[in-house]
C-alpha cells in the first residue's frame, strides 16, 4: 500500500501547478473531496506503485484519507498523479486506517510503501490464494501462462493462434461506439481488461457495433475510458454523457 505524508495546507499558483490546483496539503477544515483534489498528485511514484491498489494520505501522524487507485497518470518532471476515488466509512481499508495513527514511521521521503493485509487480492492465475503485492504469487504468472499455452497446444501452435487471432481481429473487427452510460448492467468484470486485472469499480456501460454484431455490451473501468481513443473521442462529442460519468 502507498503511504503519502502531507504537510500543512499552502497556496500554489494554479497557472504553474500541473493539476491546476490553488492549494495543496492538509487542513482540518477540508472535506474528503477537497483533500483528494488537493493531494492526488504530483508525487514521485516508483515501479512498485503500479502494483498497488490503495493509497493513504497522512498528516501530523494521523491517516486523513484512504484512496482506491484506478490509474497513475504521468505529469511533468517524472512525477505522477492518482486517478481514483477516496474511500468512505464502511470500506475495510478506510475503517482500518482513517483517523488512526499512520502505519509507517516518519521519513524524509513523503512517499513510502508498506504491506497491508487489507490490500490483498486473489492471485491472477486463478488459484484464489491471496496476494498483497502485485498480481501473482511468485512463479504463478508463468504457471498461468503455460496453462493457457497448453490449451492451444505447443508454444509454436500458440504463437500461430495468437498472431492469427490478434491480427485478424485488429484488421476486421473494427468497432464503433453507440452509447456510453453509467454502469448498471450485470457484468462484474471489466470487458476490456478481463477478470484477472481486477478493475474496480466498473464505471460505465458501453454499447458498440462491430463486424460480428450490431449490439455488443461492455462494462468498463475508468482507466479504459481515459485511455481508449475511441471512447475519449465519443465523450468529447457527447458532453452530456461525459458529465454523467464525471468526465466533463
Amino acid at each position: 500500500m502507498i503511504h503519502i505524508t502531507l504537510g500543512a495546507m499552502r497556496y500554489v499558483n494554479p497557472k504553474e501547478d500541473q493539476l491546476g490546483r490553488d492549494h495543496v496539503g492538509w487542513d482540518p477544515n477540508m472535506d474528503d473531496a477537497a483533500l483528494f483534489r488537493a493531494n492526488r498528485g504530483c508525487w514521485v511514484l516508483g515501479e512498485r506503485a503500479d502494483r498497488e491498489q490503495y493509497a493513504l494520505l497522512s498528516s501530523q501522524g494521523t491517516v486523513r484519507q484512504a484512496i482506491e487507485i484506478d490509474h497513475l497518470v504521468p505529469v511533468a518532471g517524472g512525477r505522477r498523479a492518482i486517478e481514483g476515488r477516496y474511500l468512505e466509512a464502511g470500506h475495510p481499508v478506510h475503517d482500518a486506517y482513517v483517523g488512526k495513527p499512520q502505519p509507517v514511521e516518519p521519513t524524509r521521503n513523503p512517499v513510502t510503501y508498506f504491506d497491508s493485509p487489507h490490500a490483498a487480492r486473489t492471485c491472477g492465475c486463478g488459484c484464489q490464494a491471496p496476494v498483497t503485492l502485485g498480481w501473482f504469487l511468485p512463479g504463478h504468472d508463468q504457471k498461468a501462462l503455460h496453462d493457457r499455452v497448453a490449451r492451444i497446444g505447443t508454444v509454436h501452435q500458440f504463437i500461430q493462434w495468437f498472431d492469427h487471432t490478434y491480427t485478424d481481429e485488429a484488421q476486421t473487427m473494427e468497432s464503433s461506439i453507440l452509447s456510453i452510460d453509467p454502469h448498471s448492467n450485470t457484468k462484474a468484470a471489466c470487458s476490456a481488461h478481463g477478470t484477472a486485472a481486477a478493475c474496480t469499480p466498473l464505471v460505465a456501460d458501453v454499447v458498440l457495433r462491430d463486424a460480428g454484431s450490431d449490439h455488443v455490451e461492455w462494462a468498463v473501468c475508468a482507466r479504459w475510458l481515459r485511455e481508449n481513443s475511441d471512447a475519449t473521442a465519443w465523450l468529447n462529442k457527447h458532453p452530456d454523457a461525459a458529465a454523467r460519468l464525471g468526465f466533463a
